[in-house]
């Protein structure tokens, strides 16, 4: 695979664990310690008498001392404006994770990184970007990812068996507690992978209302018991209702507690795992396809963050009905836009389209053009300008280009936002 290895690093608010290729293209999530660890405290601490920073475990001891600044929950840092402390915070502690990778790796450099991070959003991917570019890497080696593509990357690398129907990955710890749901839609190349994510938090909030939690939302044994049954009633549900091959249980939560009724709710005729590093190795296999060999470029993933619609434009071409993709789905929304030139027979109206394929549906809708100045038939120009400005709605933009020598354009525009339904 070239010079360098090629890392993969989940970004959580609690911890940041990271894995890297090995020689044949598998995932190895990096441990140390005695004990084998592989989660570092998503901390840092900053000591202002010998002006030295801390990351890690280090981090949380050092802060206990005098005259230092503890920074913890660090993607929450990278999801705001960051001011030059700010970037200190958040190089300091990568570069500290990007060491610990080549010491355990035993590689002498990295070559290219995968970020997963809970809230992927605009800004925590340019801060991100903007870190890494300080510590001497350039964009194109570095690519920023959800949880829930980490959670289909590594899904899609497992055996058939447990993805021929849905699979679910529920994640309990103190800051999350939901469900993602993975359907993969075969029919038509490229294949969808869809998620959608509950948020079952209304459940910890029952339990919690009859119940008290220990110190920072952490279970005592007795609420980690009546949880267990609440949730174990919410998955029996779940599986007489839908078709389910596997489920996966990761977080604090569900290492730190038995959860009997829960699995005896969801292990029968199902593949059932329970462990940490699915993010991690999920972003080393996304890594994978990003740097190294693609093997699943012929998937879309669709899921928040996502565009999960295509949108067409209705057109003519040599006299025969067509179209014009504007938008597809499994592109960042904030990243999707398009740009495309025709000629307006005559004023008229646009006629779009947006295709829900994983619900069977389409939504048409048109931009009225009928005010562009009047012209002779083809000789007038046309600029349609497409973006999302919102993961549900879309604006299309059509402004008159003219025609040549022969009409000189006005610039006039027409625009018109459509909320996807």
């Amino acid at each position: 695979m070239g010079k360098g290895i090629i890392l993969g690093i989940d970004f959580s608010l609690n911890f940041t664990q990271i894995a890297y290729l090995d020689g044949d293209g598998v995932p190895q999530t990096i441990t140390f310690g005695d004990e084998g660890h592989s989660m570092i405290p998503s901390v840092v601490c900053y000591n202002k008498d010998v002006k030295e920073w801390y990351s890690g475990e280090e981090a949380i001891e050092r802060g206990r001392l005098a005259h230092t600044v503890m920074y913890k929950e660090l993607p929450n840092i990278c999801s705001k404006k960051m001011n030059e402390d700010k970037q200190k915070v958040i190089m300091s502690f990568m570069k500290y994770v990007l060491d610990i990778a080549c010491a355990s790796a035993h590689a002498t450099s990295i070559r290219d990184i995968c970020i997963s991070v809970d809230d992927l959003n605009p800004k925590i991917t340019e801060n991100l970007k903007m870190i890494f570019e300080m510590l001497g890497y350039q964009p194109e080696q570095v690519r920023i990812i959800s949880h829930t593509e980490s959670f289909v990357y590594y899904i899609l690398n497992q055996n058939k068996d447990i993805w021929i129907n849905k699979v679910y990955f529920i994640n309990f710890d103190r800051y999350d507690f939901s469900c993602r749901k993975l359907n993969v839609m075969k029919g038509r190349e490229p294949f969808v992978a869809d998620v959608k994510i509950e948020d079952l938090d209304e459940i910890k909030k029952k339990v919690q209302a009859k119940m008290p939690f220990a110190p920072e939302g952490m279970l005592t044994n007795d609420a980690a018991e009546m949880l267990d049954g609440e949730l174990a009633d919410y998955l029996a549900d779940q599986v007489k209702r839908h078709v389910v091959s596997g489920i996966f249980l990761s977080g604090q939560g569900f290492k730190n507690h038995e959860w009997p009724k829960t699995v005896e709710a969801i292990a029968h005729n199902r593949r059932v795992f329970q462990g940490d590093n699915l993010i991690v190795r999920g972003a080393t296999h996304a890594a994978r396809e990003f740097f190294h060999i693609p093997h699943l470029d012929h998937y879309l993933i669709s899921c928040k963050g996502r565009t999960r619609v295509k949108i067409t434009m209705n057109v003519k071409h040599r006299e025969r009905d067509n179209t014009i993709t504007l938008s597809n789905i499994g592109d960042y929304w904030y990243n999707a836009r398009s740009r495309a030139e025709c000629i307006m027979d005559e004023p008229c109206v646009a006629d779009f389209s947006i295709h829900d394929i994983i619900n069977q549906k389409t939504q048409k809708f048109q931009v009225d053009l009928t005010k562009f100045p009047q012209r002779p038939p083809k000789t007038t120009r046309l600029e349609v300008n497409f973006r999302y400005t919102k993961e549900n709605e879309i604006e299309i933009e059509i402004k008159d280009l003219g025609f040549g020598e022969f009409f000189e354009a006005t610039n006039k525009k027409v625009k018109k936002k459509v909320t996807i339904e």
